[in-house]
């Protein structure tokens, strides 16, 4: 029996069509597709196993189909991709996206914020190393390293953080130092130099005197010192004002000064030369009427010589600050000329305890030892020859013979002769004459 054409173009796989009808596969039937119906060997239709279709124009064929892995060449199937970074979109994952591929700003190529440490250089960093170690370039808060971030470099000998200059640790990051230029904790300045004679020595202490740095300024020349031996010691040779000692500075310094009365009055107690005042060093000074006279502190000034007292001269009488002579009262004598022998037959008459004997030390038992022991020669006390040839008011026996011996410094004892009768004023002109005919 023949099946229609139709059911053939249905199948489209079938090998054979029975009775030599058209096939699909374009084979030709065997000869035993032409035998007769009901034969026992007649014609045998082979079919293949029910088509599997997937629309309502294809049909598949399972026997071309294949067990194992499919083969995805040619396949119009898609995977879905996955998440991007920097393609703008926050994904799961990903704590931001910019949507770019800049790596130092605020959203890194990971896709993560930039953080210290990353080793990535953010925009708020200076540096980045990946590590925590404080001492290299770059310090743990992305910072290069810098003398006042509180983190000691390997360049620094300390670095406390601050940016006090006055302190242990400078802003060089230094210890502090005298010299250094910054005022240490323990300096009252410091110019940076180690000079010794500027207002700033070597010790950073201000300058002052005592400190035994002798000042040499230019600036202020006003504050200069002469010297500097750094002690309290008045009397040495810098005294504590930095002058060097000298007379006249009001200081007597040891070993050298007598005196310093700190002027340069030459005529007081004591000399522009600081030696003590006295009575031999050839200077009107102290309370001396004259060079080495007057006063009360020296000898009597001689006639002439400058006195404010009687007691300054010699002759006892002071008229108009002037040492006058001392001139013997009384005497009113005519003139005559007498001998030596005519003088002592006076003596000899009158005065028999310096003639039998010694007494107030003189002693005349003739004429020429009367002449020898008067004439020229100092009286015992009072300040006057005994007798001064040609010179009455100087010779100190004749105030005797008048009872005026009191106005002789040093002058005294009784009236000659002693214990007896006043001279007559003929015996004590021949003394007088004697005197005034150069005592032959």
């Amino acid at each position: 029996m023949r099946r229609p054409a139709s059911f053939c173009l249905l199948l489209g796989l079938i090998t054979a069509c029975p009775g030599g009808g058209e096939t699909t596969s374009g084979e030709s039937t065997s000869s035993d597709e032409t035998t007769g119906e009901g034969s026992s060997t007649g014609p045998q239709l082979t079919t293949t196993p029910t088509p599997t279709t997937t629309d309502a124009t294809t049909v598949v064929d399972p026997s071309t189909t294949t067990t194992g892995d499919p083969d995805t060449s040619g396949s119009s199937s898609t995977t879905e991709p996955g998440p991007v970074c920097g393609d703008g979109i926050e994904d799961e994952g990903e704590v931001c996206d910019d949507g770019n591929d800049i790596d130092t700003d605020l959203c890194t190529n990971a896709c993560k914020f930039a953080v210290c440490g990353d080793g990535i250089i953010g925009p708020t960093e200076e540096c980045d190393d990946q590590d925590s170690d404080n001492t290299d370039e770059c310090v743990d808060t992305c910072k290069l390293q810098a003398c006042g971030d509180g983190y000691k470099g390997a360049s620094e000998a300390c670095d406390d953080g601050n940016n006090d200059d006055g302190d242990a640790c400078t802003n060089m990051c230094m210890p502090a130092g005298c010299g250094d230029g910054a005022v240490g904790p323990d300096e009252t300045c410091d110019d940076g130099n180690m000079v010794d004679t500027d207002e700033c020595p070597g010790n950073c202490q201000k300058a002052k005197c005592g400190d035994g740095f002798v000042l040499m300024t230019a600036m202020d020349p006003a504050k200069n010192e002469e010297c500097d031996d750094g002690n309290k010691t008045q009397t040495d040779a810098c005294i504590n004002s930095c002058k060097n000692a000298k007379c006249g500075d009001g200081i007597a310094q040891l070993g050298v000064d007598d005196c310093d009365d700190g002027n340069m009055n030459d005529f007081d107690a004591c000399s522009n030369t600081c030696k003590v005042a006295s009575c031999m060093d050839a200077v009107k000074n102290d309370k001396e009427t004259d060079v080495d006279c007057g006063g009360g502190t020296c000898g009597k000034c001689g006639d002439g010589l400058a006195c404010v007292a009687n007691t300054d001269c010699t002759s006892n009488k002071c008229t108009a600050n002037k040492c006058a002579p001392i001139a013997l009262p009384g005497v009113n004598c005519g003139a005559a000329n007498v001998t030596q022998a005519q003088a002592y037959a006076v003596i000899n008459n009158n005065c028999s305890c310096h003639v039998f004997g010694q007494s107030g030390g003189l002693a005349m038992p003739d004429a020429a030892t009367f002449k020898m022991n008067t004439v020229g020669v100092n009286a015992t006390n009072a300040m006057m020859k005994r007798i001064t040839a040609n010179n009455i008011d100087a010779s100190y026996l004749l105030y005797k013979v008048y009872g005026q011996q009191a106005l002789v410094p040093g002058g005294g004892g009784s009236q000659m002769p002693q214990g007896g009768p006043a001279l007559s004023n003929t015996d004590r002109c021949l003394l007088v004459n004697w005197v005034k005919s150069g005592a032959p």
